[in-house]
């Protein structure tokens, strides 16, 4: 049962049918290690959590983690409340007035909060709608509407301002929402199609700027951009291919740098993350190529606030690696072998840039972290029991 779950991100990946110190050539051509690039000579702001008191991070008032059941007869949201010290207590379960497809959604982004943390929003894939809600000052939820999105099986939502897009991975298209209040409006004329049929859609996210809709194909290998207007209409896709093999999962880091995942097809070692420039103008090029993390399925990807360190989670292998995103976007790996759960999927760090969870699909756990300096993580914790096809991970 453990290897079947724990490869449904390769499984997804076709449903169309893992610290070491390294030599890296410094600015003057010099030999340093990892660590001392990733110091940035005391001027590492991701770093800050660890001055003085390594506790001092865990000072930080507490917040929330939310994850979607997915079930096929009603999807709800579960709220877990995050202490102080980052572990979690189960708070219950409000419906999202739609229904997930009570398997695996192969994406990332499928629940997602606005910039505010005042609204949190999420796909229903069995039923092709999104639900918004609205978070209480306590992380509390109420249910504010339910859409259909225009297509079939919606995977992942992004926002940004008062526009909402959404993919659909069994359309291949994607659609655009304004939000009032929490309240979504299809926006006429922002209906656009992927690169093709049998796209194997995993993820869209608005660039930093808003100007820009981006997504991952995982079937064709092609990073997929929308131009968007000020009035929020999405214009028609241009596809360039991905430098590596099926891309998925994704984040902004330092600069604006956009760092995706390459899951390789799941195949065993070949897994690798690509950091893009370019992503406020839709000008994709690759920084320093497709840099291996020797691990299978990397899928997911998460930064640290400050964009420093990204993280990928590699499902085939049941664990977790980092990569230092240095100022011109490279990357440089760093930890490719951080244990987790089985079967991890999605990852968010907490807004104390400090605690870190990650959803386990095989053994149905959030495995709770704390950061570790120089892009490190240490388990501490995790919450058991979720639902079989839990899905998606936000935090704050």
């Amino acid at each position: 049962m453990k290897k079947t779950i724990a490869s449904a991100c390769a499984i997804a990946l076709f449903a169309f049918s893992a610290c070491q110190k390294e030599s890296i050539p410094g600015p003057s051509g010099s030999s340093q290690t990892t660590a001392d690039l990733v110091y940035e000579n005391g001027q590492n702001p991701d770093e800050d959590v660890f001055k003085d008191n390594a506790s001092s991070a865990r000072k930080h008032p507490g917040g929330y983690v939310y994850v979607e059941s997915n079930d096929a007869s009603q999807n709800s949201i579960l709220m877990y409340r995050r202490h102080p010290d980052g572990h979690l207590s189960y708070e219950g379960a409000v419906a999202s007035g739609g229904a997930g497809n009570g398997g695996g959604l192969g994406s990332q982004g499928a629940l997602v909060l606005d910039r505010k943390r005042d609204y949190l929003y999420a796909v229903n894939a069995g039923d092709h709608s999104v639900s918004s809600f609205r978070v209480g000052a306590s992380g509390s939820l109420t249910l504010i509407d339910t859409e259909s999105t225009g297509g079939m099986m919606p995977v992942s939502v992004t926002t940004y301002h008062h526009m909402l897009y959404v993919v659909n991975a069994g359309s291949d298209n994607i659609m655009g929402f304004t939000v009032s209040n929490g309240m979504l409006s299809p926006i006429p004329g922002s209906m656009q199609s992927l690169s093709g049929a049998g796209t194997g859609a995993a993820q869209i996210s608005f660039s930093h700027n808003g100007q820009f809709l981006y997504v991952t194909e995982k079937a064709t290998d092609m990073i997929t951009a929308f131009p968007v207007g000020p009035q929020g209409v999405a214009g028609p896709g241009t596809s360039i291919a991905s430098t590596g093999q099926t891309p998925f999962g994704f984040a902004f880091a330092r600069n604006n740098y956009m760092v995706v995942s390459n899951a390789a097809g799941g195949m065993a070692g070949l897994s690798t993350a690509t950091s893009y420039s370019g992503t406020n103008t839709g000008n994709l090029g690759a920084v320093n190529g497709a840099v291996a993390n020797n691990q299978a399925a990397a899928c997911w990807v998460a930064v640290t606030r400050f964009g420093r360190y990204a993280f990928t989670t590699n499902t085939a292998t049941d664990n977790v690696s980092s990569y230092y995103v240095s100022p011109t976007g490279a990357l440089h790996l760093v930890e490719e072998d951080i244990p987790s759960g089985d079967g991890p999927i999605d990852m968010a760090f907490a807004d104390d840039n400090f605690h870190a969870y990650v959803l386990c699909a095989a053994d149905h756990t959030i495995r709770i972290y704390d950061r570790q300096p120089l892009g490190g993580l240490g388990a501490t914790g995790s919450m058991m029991n979720l639902p079989a096809g839990a899905a998606g991970l936000a935090a704050f």
